[in-house]
């Protein structure tokens, strides 16, 4: 079935510069003739969201991470050779490079915008615009209807960047619970946190994106409605069965393996996804220190910190479970997990019994 030619076109943009990603974005909403259905950081992150979003547009930044992107246009053009594809460069490219962006799909590669003010981004869109009747073009091209019983169709994107679908943990229980969450997070820890019981079995180490001096607070409060204990994570603490661990504002919580047994290390680390402290730095340690044998969940909040280091813990063996768009007040960090299928979506509401099950062992889904 064709689209209505009047139909905005679907567009998913990539690009590392946060400031300039978001700005771009509001551009090509504001300009009626794009919608904006998603973006990705990088290159690693863009295939699953290629394959949930079905765009009709593409922009990506061929500047950074040239293997990534060489690699996620490859599959493009394999399995999704109807997308249209812009590039954007910092500067005009030789002849041979753009050759190269050529034969992997790309209709064009513009400069990139100069600045990420309103003004600059909005006359780029307008540059971008003439492009648009070939992807009108492109996009009316029929795609394949499972009910319509005319074969396989095409190959998602996700296909050719390998991404193990979820696990179930069986005889590899989990024995530490990490959390990820941002924004609408304190609101969603007061309800899930105090339906767990005393007895949990599990330490929980948690990032909430808060700046120094209120996750203390944060802290105390849960911990008067809590039957477990919360606190704020202090830099060498052992952990224990039972206790929830806040990262402090403004640092990087991880956990090492020692002959001691786990312990807590606060670092002033560069910032991740512009957050410090994140919850893939934290996620990340998590694989390393428990061999994958880790219970991650990601709740309601902007932006896509935690989606890499679920992915992570994901490939290592680990269970992971992602609040629904339904009860996030934003969907932003469980939107990857659960999109790529590597997280279960648990509506709020039973994110506390989701959590105990794995935590004994059950199944995640």
């Amino acid at each position: 079935m064709s689209r209505p030619a009047s139909a905005a076109l679907r567009v998913l943009v990539v690009d590392t510069d946060a400031a300039l990603r978001q700005g771009l974005c509001q551009a090509l909403a504001a300009h009626g003739a794009f919608e904006v259905v998603g973006w990705a950081q990088s290159p690693r992150t863009a295939g699953p969201k290629i394959a949930a979003y079905q765009p009709d547009l593409l922009v990506i930044e061929v500047d950074s991470a040239t293997a990534d992107a060489t690699g996620l246009l490859g599959a493009v053009q394999a399995h999704s050779p109807e997308l249209l594809r812009i590039g954007t460069a910092r500067a005009e490219l030789p002849a041979p490079d753009l050759a190269q962006w050529q034969r992997l799909g790309l209709a064009a590669v513009l400069r990139r915008p100069s600045s990420a003010s309103a003004a600059t981004l909005t006359e780029w869109v307008q540059t971008l615009a003439p492009y648009c009747r070939r992807a009108r073009r492109q996009s009316d091209v029929a795609r394949p209807s499972p009910a319509a019983g005319g074969g396989a169709g095409p190959v998602p994107v996700a296909a050719a960047c390998p991404i193990p679908r979820r696990r179930i943990p069986g005889g590899r229980a989990p024995q530490v619970v990490g959390i990820g969450v941002s924004t609408g997070g304190p609101k969603a820890l007061a309800e899930l946190l105090p339906l767990l019981p005393a007895d949990f079995p599990l330490p929980i180490v948690l990032v909430q994106h808060m700046p120094a001096g209120f996750t203390r607070s944060l802290a105390e409060s849960l911990a008067k409605s809590c039957r477990i204990a919360v606190r704020e994570a202090a830099d060498g603490e052992l952990l224990q069965a039972g206790t929830v661990w806040i990262a402090p504002g403004g640092r990087h919580l991880r956990v090492l393996r020692t002959d001691a047994g786990a312990v807590l290390q606060l670092t002033d680390d560069p910032p991740r996804c512009s957050c410090r402290p994140s919850v893939d730095y934290l996620f990340e340690s998590l694989a390393t220190a428990y061999a994958g044998r880790v219970l991650a969940v990601v709740l309601t909040g902007m932006g896509e910190d935690g989606w890499q280091g679920s992915r992570v813990l994901h490939d290592a063996g680990a269970c992971v479970l992602a609040q629904d768009e339904a009860s996030s007040t934003v969907y932003g960090m469980p939107r990857g997990p659960i999109e790529a299928g590597i997280a279960a979506p648990v509506p709020l509401a039973q994110m506390a019994e989701a959590i105990l099950l794995a935590a004994r062992g059950n199944s995640c889904n």
